[in-house]
């Protein structure tokens, strides 16, 4: 996975499934919702709290659609048109936020199938 100055772990999956079983993972051992943003297919999530938040002031979330979207969230600059290319082809993209937690995070995105930037498979 990637890891960028900015703390941000990045794991691309090709079954939504897996991505679900490592963010209840994430959670289990103490990220928050805040901290795990979420975008399959085009549609994007900022964890269960920002879609409460979304459903009660009609705000929608913050979705990683774009290359800037990644790049804004610590997603390094060469790296962020591959993960908006993968989006596009129905991957889904799990962003941690994970200061000083980076490994903890990548263990857990690996152990569950993810791959990124710098493994690119298929």
């Amino acid at each position: 996975m990637v890891m960028s100055e900015h703390s941000a772990v990045v794991g691309v999956f090709t079954d939504y499934e897996q991505a679900e079983q490592a963010i209840n993972e994430l959670r289990r051992v103490g990220f928050s919702d805040d901290e795990i943003s979420v975008s399959r297919g085009g549609a994007a999530t900022g964890g269960v709290i920002e879609s409460l938040k979304g459903l009660f002031t009609k705000q929608e979330p913050t979705a990683l659609t774009t290359a800037d979207d990644f790049i804004r969230v610590g997603v390094p600059e060469q790296d962020a048109s591959y993960y908006q290319s993968e989006l596009a082809a129905g991957r889904t993209i799990v962003v941690v936020r994970a200061t000083g937690l980076q490994q903890e995070a990548l263990g857990i995105l690996r152990h569950y199938g993810a791959y990124d930037a710098t493994t690119r498979q298929p």
